[in-house]
């Protein structure tokens, strides 16, 4: 059976788009990206879809401890 897991994030364009970056070259081949933009709002969407949950779950903690190391590394450069 088929797990999916989203992972939605909503912020700034520029910071949300140096973050997702940082993780396309991990492993591409198991998520996709989807961007969304009404108004001033801009949306990120990651899919991830394995053949096990616990396969999809590690993926997702690798790309949120990506994003978030990404995050933290732009806003000290910015500092």
């Amino acid at each position: 059976m088929e797990s999916v897991i989203k992972i939605s994030w909503r912020g700034d364009q520029s910071e949300i788009m140096r973050a997702i970056e940082s993780v396309k070259p991990d492993d591409s081949d198991s998520f996709t990206i989807e961007y969304a933009k009404a108004e001033s709002d801009f949306l990120a969407i990651i899919t991830i879809k394995s053949n096990s949950l616990s396969s999809a779950k590690a993926t997702a903690d690798d790309i949120l401890a990506c994003l978030g190391a990404a995050s933290v590394a732009a806003d000290l450069l910015n500092d």
